[in-house]
């Protein structure tokens, strides 16, 4: 259906891999997915809220109270029929795609935008793929690579710098996904130029942010504290990715979720999941983030980048809602605050450091309302 046979051509910045006939495998690398992605049937927007409502009593279970949202527009209109049913249950932080930056900015919408429940967050693009297919872009070759892949550049600096101009110009915060050093590099010097647009422009400064940083160049670290922009990322994915890393970035390995290094640095860590690709739960982030666990090893993987369990907490809670514009609403419990929290059933910090993976709420409440209990309790 998608018509990706041997006579079928790589798109632009994306690679359709083949075996040694020249057939394709079945595997497609970041553009090229497009072409399967746009011939497969969209959920309704019914359906998808309904798949939204039933999702929301996993996540309550998890003690989870507040998302970052990264999906479609379509999902961001489930969101919207679901608050108008009386049926959302979290508090959504909605990103929206930087290819609908034009209709977002025709329709007058700014970061910030809505409610208590949902409202608009940033514009969100690509400046890379990920480690696994080695689409992430680097500045030196992937390590064993036979031709120098140095991953995929979806967009530059100059690039990222003509539809942040006109985001910033219409009050929207930017967000940027970048997993390799390049990328962030690329980033980086983006966010530079945009400081500079929103100084001479008279624009308050976005709380934009990077998405991942997953490894950074060492002359880049001290970067995002000076400009001033947010890192987004998911320690989750440190126990899953470790082998990958070691493989095909070597010693490029000890800047790879250098989350000690950046809160050094005077950086500020948001931490979240990335989920559906990992589990959404908190507990087993803040594990990671705590402990750097190494496969089939008692020892910590660049165990100088661990951070602290006050650390690792605040990155879940205070700083996600200080990125969200909600840090006078949101992320503590304090009075005046939401009332929103969770019952736990042991102290976090009298746990031994090696269990903090397996604490399990105990009931979740949002607004005031218990919205999860566990059956092991009864209130």
């Amino acid at each position: 259906m998608a018509g990706i046979d041997v006579h079928r051509s790589d798109p632009d910045k994306g690679q359709i891999l083949r075996d040694k006939n020249g057939r394709p495998n079945g595997i497609l690398l970041e553009k090229a997915m497009n072409l399967v992605l746009d011939v497969i049937p969209e959920p309704t927007v019914n359906a998808l809220a309904e798949t939204i409502r039933e999702a929301q009593q996993s996540l309550w279970a998890m003690g989870i109270t507040s998302i970052h949202d990264f999906d479609r527009t379509t999902s961001f209109r489930a969101l919207q029929i679901l608050h108008e049913r009386g049926q959302l249950g979290l508090r959504v932080h909605k990103n929206l795609p930087a290819e609908k930056l034009d209709h977002i900015i025709e329709l007058g919408l700014r970061s910030g935008f809505g409610d208590e429940l949902l409202w608009i967050g940033g514009i969100k693009d690509f400046a890379d793929g990920a480690l696994g297919p080695q689409t992430a872009a680097m500045l030196e070759p992937y390590q064993g690579s036979p031709d120098g892949n140095r991953g995929i550049l979806l967009v530059d600096a100059e690039e990222i710098v003509d539809w942040g101009r006109k985001a910033v110009s219409a009050g929207l915060s930017m967000t940027i996904h970048a997993i390799g050093d390049r990328a962030n590099h690329e980033a980086l010097n983006a966010y530079a130029r945009i400081r500079e647009i929103e100084k001479s422009e008279g624009i308050n400064p976005g709380r934009h942010r990077i998405e991942h940083v997953q490894t950074i160049h060492p002359e880049d670290l001290g970067r995002l504290a000076e400009l001033g922009i947010q890192a987004s990322m998911q320690p989750i994915h440190q126990p899953a990715d470790q082998e990958a890393v070691d493989a095909f970035w070597g010693e490029r390995g000890a800047n790879s979720y250098a989350w000690n290094a950046l809160l050094k640095s005077g950086a500020r860590l948001s931490f979240g999941s990335d989920a559906p690709v990992e589990t959404p739960n908190p507990f087993q982030g803040i594990h990671a983030a705590v402990n750097r666990p190494r496969k089939a090893s008692a020892e910590a993987w660049y165990p100088e980048e661990r951070i602290s369990l006050q650390e690792a907490l605040q990155a879940y809670t205070v700083n996600p809602a200080y990125v969200a514009g909600k840090e006078h609403e949101m992320g503590k419990l304090r009075a005046g605050y939401l009332a929103d929290l969770i019952v736990l059933e042991a102290n976090p910090f009298d746990l031994p450091q090696a269990e903090l993976s397996q604490i399990q709420p105990l009931a979740t409440m949002l607004g005031g309302n218990w919205v999860w209990c566990s059956e092991r309790v009864d209130f």
